[in-house]
């Protein structure tokens, strides 16, 4: 890196990269635990499989609009503590408590305890949601820095995740016989831990960049307010545009990574539950290594361009799966080397493609907040954050609604799929569509979103050339103010 780069940009150390992607792992391991709620709300609370579905829905959409309001407040904070860490702790501390009241302390409760638990558990999540963004943007305003936090947060979701479902498949499955309300109690302990332990390591990366020079003020002097939220949402196309691309394959996420999902896909239509520790332990390092290969190069080609690149990718490795796993007895996938094989170098490409674009996506978002400040004047990570998550959350919401429908129209009203239930042809049919045609869906979408975005390797350029200048007079002011107190 020469010296006219390391002026022009703030950078982060490489530990700093490293350790604070752990933030967004927090996140991200207790949406493993919560894509099992359902079974609890069906087996602990006694609430029917599409009521249970159609409460995620109506959680999500209470989440979606409470993050602008809580992305304001913080927008607004002016602390000698900082804005990051603040909000991560408020945020952290409600999710655990709601989680060991939903799955440990509430069994037997009813509905409204539930529904009252699920609701709060999205006030912290909300919180946490706008510590990680923002905390994404002040860490480095370095292009080539950028795609490696999401690097790291994808190598720490995945290793988590396989962890995750060997212990589950391999383990708990084993201990109890089936995904039963005990065996999910004990899986959220262990998730509570983990959590607990990213946090206090993400505390420690963020720390030195979480100080008020960090966070310029508008350059009217006021204070941020939804007039200002609504501007951004009206006149932003590169939030527009980021906006269409990434609900659009956050409801793909969200409906093919239910656990309903996995189960029908390992548990019926291949008939070997246990594989899916194997399968996820097997897929983590291929997919690990081109992660590792595609953010490297995005930070030469820009993140627009690799978003592309590999979203077109996902497409061609989602239809091949499906057309291999149609023309093949799935059953002898795990049984006969040939096709466990061709589902394994399948699966594990298409999953790399999927998680290097989730990561190129979440690039984008500090990106379009350095763009607010060139476009407005204005510096508001949290908000900008908030703006996507409202509407992404309100439309991904129906992808638990969609699985449950899904399922229920299998026959699967007042129960869940278990691992060993008979493979019919309308299972397997919905299992490809919901595993693999949602997503395929999503990815089209973000291809024709991505014509319109506007922030492409050259205009990230001239963005960041001048804020360099609005972030260095924030400095001098607050290295000002320092002064003052010293001297008063």
């Amino acid at each position: 890196m020469n010296e006219s780069t390391a002026i022009q940009y703030n950078r982060a150390k490489t530990w700093q990269l490293i350790l604070w992607p752990l933030n967004t792992t927090t996140n991200n391991v207790m949406n493993i635990l919560l894509m099992f709620l359902s079974y609890v709300a069906v087996g602990g609370y006694g609430i029917a499989v599409v009521m249970a579905g159609m409460l995620a829905t109506y959680s999500r959409i209470f989440d979606a609009f409470t993050d602008p309001l809580i992305a304001i407040i913080t927008d607004r904070m002016h602390s000698k503590f900082g804005r990051v860490r603040i909000a991560m702790l408020i945020g952290l501390g409600i999710q655990i408590l709601a989680l060991l009241a939903l799955f440990v302390w509430g069994i037997g409760q009813g509905i409204v305890f539930f529904t009252i638990m699920y609701f709060v558990y999205y006030i912290g999540s909300s919180f946490n949601s706008v510590s990680i963004n923002t905390g994404n943007v002040i860490l480095t305003r370095d292009p080539h820095q950028r795609p490696i936090i999401y690097r790291w947060g994808i190598v720490y979701i995945t290793l988590i995740a396989t962890f995750t479902s060997v212990f589950l498949s391999n383990v708990i499955f084993k201990k109890y016989g089936s995904i039963s309300v005990e065996a999910l109690q004990e899986l959220c302990y262990i998730v509570i831990g983990i959590c607990t332990v990213c946090a206090i390591l993400s505390i420690i990366a963020i720390s030195e960049k979480d100080k008020p020079e960090n966070f310029p003020k508008k350059s009217n002097g006021k204070s941020i307010n939804l007039k200002d939220a609504w501007s951004l949402l009206k006149s932003n196309r590169a939030l527009q545009t980021y906006i269409i691309a990434a609900t659009s394959d956050k409801i793909a996420q969200q409906t093919a990574t239910q656990s309903a999902i996995s189960i029908m896909l390992f548990g019926i239509v291949i008939g070997n539950y246990t594989f899916y520790g194997t399968y996820n332990f097997i897929v983590a390092v291929p997919t690990l290594v081109l992660v590792f290969y595609a953010t490297r190069i995005a930070g030469k080609t820009g993140t627009k361009k690799a978003l592309i690149k590999w979203t077109t990718a996902s497409i061609i490795f989602a239809v091949a799966t499906i057309v291999f796993m149609a023309l093949i007895d799935t059953t002898q996938i795990t049984v006969s080397a040939v096709p466990t094989v061709i589902f394994l170098i399948l699966t594990a490409i298409y999953s790399a493609c999927m998680r290097t674009t989730g990561a190129f996506t979440s690039a984008m978002q500090p990106d379009i907040v350095d763009y607010e400040l060139y476009r407005s004047g204005t510096y508001m990570p949290g908000t900008v954050a908030s703006l996507y998550n409202m509407i992404d959350k309100t439309v991904s919401s129906v992808g638990a609604t969609i699985t449950a429908l899904a399922v229920a129209s299998l026959g699967y009203v007042a129960v869940q799929p278990q691992p060993g239930d008979p493979l019919t042809s309308a299972l397997f049919w919905m299992t490809m569509l919901l595993w693999l045609g949602v997503p395929v869906i999503g990815n089209i979408l973000t291809l024709i979103a991505m014509k319109w975005y506007p922030l492409d390797k050259g205009m990230m350029a001239e963005v960041q050339e001048h804020n360099r200048e609005i972030h260095a007079a924030t400095r001098i002011k607050a290295n000002a103010v320092d002064n003052k107190k010293v001297i008063g």
